[in-house]
C-alpha cells in the first residue's frame, strides 16, 4: 500500500524539479522558456544569449589657435555668390556693405562673419589675371593654394577668412578693408612669380616680403621662408629652382620709402605678400599642376602661421632688398572697376542715410 503514495510522490516531486529549472532560465537569461512536459518525453530546452557590450570612444581636439573674442557683430558678409563684403551698418532687412568697387548696397542674405585669426588673401583675380603660362593663371593656382591653406588652418582649430573665392576681381582697398573689419591677426597674401629665365638653384627661390617696420611681419615672413624650403624642397624640379634677387625673407620698398606691395604697405597688423614659386620656369610649373605641390606650398604657410601663433621662433633665412621700384604699380586699384554679382540685393529704406556709412 506504501509503494503506489511513495511512487507518485516521487514522480511529483521530479515535475517540480523541472518547473523549477525552467524558472531559473527564465531569470539567468531574461527569457521565456517554457519546459514541454507530456506523458512521455520530457525535452530540455538550453537558450543561449548574447551580450553585447558597447563601448563609447570620445575624441578630444586639440585646438592651436588662441580664442577668439566673439561678440555677435556682423563684420563682414560672404554672400550667396560667395564674395567678402566689410559690412557698414546691420539694417532689419539685411546689411549695409561695401562693394570691391566702392558703392553701398543692402545685401539681403550671406553668411555673417564675426572676428577671425588669419586673412588668407589670393592674389589677382578676374580681368587682372596676374602671371600667364601654357594658358595656366597665376590667379587660379593663387586660389587653390589659399583654399587649401584655410582648410589646413581650420583643421588646427584657427578662424580662417579668404578674401576672395572665386575668379572675380577685388581691388586691393577692399581686400585690406576686409582683413580690418574682421580684426585679423595675419594677413598672408598668396602669389607666384611669372618671371622668365633666372638663375637655377638647389633650393627652392620663394620670396616673402615683409612690411619694413613691423618685426612681427618680418618674424612671419622668415618662418614662412623656412617651411618653403623644408617642404618644397622635398620636390625635384627639372633643371633645378629659380632663383631671383629677393630669394628669401626680404622688403621691397617702393621710391616714396613706403612698402611697394598694397598687400604689405596698407594693412595696420602684420602681413606679407608671398611669392611661393616660379612659374615662368617650366620644371615648377609643371609642379605647380599637381596637387601634393599645391598642398605642400599650403603647408608651408599653414605651418608658419602655426609657429607665429604658439612660438618664439625667430625664422630665418632674410636678406636685403635688392632694389627699390616705382611707387605707380600696375594692378589692384579702382580703374574700370565692375563688382561682380552681389546675389540677392535690397532698396534701402527711405529713413537710411546711405552717405552716413561714407567712404573707407
Amino acid at each position: 500500500m506504501w509503494c503506489p503514495i511513495r511512487r507518485l510522490f516521487l514522480l511529483l516531486m521530479v515535475a517540480v524539479g523541472i518547473v523549477a529549472c525552467g524558472s531559473d532560465a527564465d531569470l539567468t537569461g531574461r527569457q521565456a522558456v517554457s519546459p514541454s512536459i507530456t506523458s512521455t518525453t520530457t525535452t530540455t530546452t538550453t537558450t543561449s544569449v548574447s551580450v553585447t557590450t558597447t563601448s563609447t570612444t570620445t575624441t578630444t581636439t586639440t585646438t592651436l589657435a588662441p580664442e577668439l573674442a566673439q561678440d555677435g557683430d556682423a563684420r563682414v558678409i560672404r554672400t550667396t555668390t560667395d564674395v567678402v563684403l566689410p559690412v557698414l551698418a546691420v539694417l532689419d532687412d539685411g546689411w549695409a556693405v561695401r562693394t570691391p568697387c566702392q558703392r553701398v548696397e543692402l545685401v539681403t542674405a550671406g553668411t555673417p562673419i564675426e572676428r577671425v585669426h588669419v586673412v588668407v588673401d589670393a592674389g589677382h583675380g578676374g580681368t587682372e589675371p596676374g602671371a600667364v603660362a601654357d594658358d595656366i593663371t597665376e590667379a587660379s593656382i593663387n586660389l587653390r593654394v589659399a583654399g587649401l591653406v584655410e582648410e589646413q588652418l581650420t583643421d588646427a582649430g584657427f578662424v580662417v577668412l579668404g578674401t576672395r573665392y572665386t575668379d572675380i576681381r577685388v581691388p586691393i582697398l577692399t581686400r585690406v578693408e576686409v582683413a580690418e573689419a574682421v580684426d585679423a591677426a595675419l594677413v598672408v597674401s598668396v602669389h607666384h612669380q611669372g618671371l622668365g629665365q633666372l638663375p637655377r638653384s638647389d633650393t627652392p627661390g620663394t620670396e616673402i616680403y615683409y612690411q619694413q617696420n613691423n618685426e612681427e611681419s618680418r618674424r612671419f615672413a622668415g618662418l614662412i621662408r623656412e617651411e618653403a624650403v623644408k617642404e618644397l624642397g622635398a620636390f625635384e624640379v627639372e633643371g633645378g629652382w629659380f632663383a631671383g634677387p629677393d630669394v628669401g625673407a626680404t622688403t621691397r620698398p617702393a621710391t616714396t620709402g613706403e612698402d611697394f606691395y598694397g598687400m604689405v604697405r596698407r594693412p595696420t597688423m602684420p602681413a606679407v605678400l608671398a611669392e611661393m614659386s616660379f612659374m615662368g620656369n617650366p620644371g615648377e610649373l609643371a609642379l605647380l599642376q599637381t596637387e601634393p605641390f599645391l598642398e605642400a606650398e599650403a603647408r608651408s604657410i599653414t605651418a608658419a602661421v602655426v609657429r607665429w601663433f604658439t612660438t618664439d621662433d625667430p625664422g630665418s633665412g632674410f636678406a636685403e632688398s635688392s632694389f627699390t621700384i616705382s611707387s605707380s604699380g600696375g594692378g589692384g586699384g579702382l580703374g574700370n572697376c565692375t563688382d561682380p554679382d552681389l546675389g540677392p540685393t535690397a532698396e534701402f529704406p527711405p529713413d537710411f542715410d546711405v552717405a552716413s556709412v561714407g567712404s573707407p
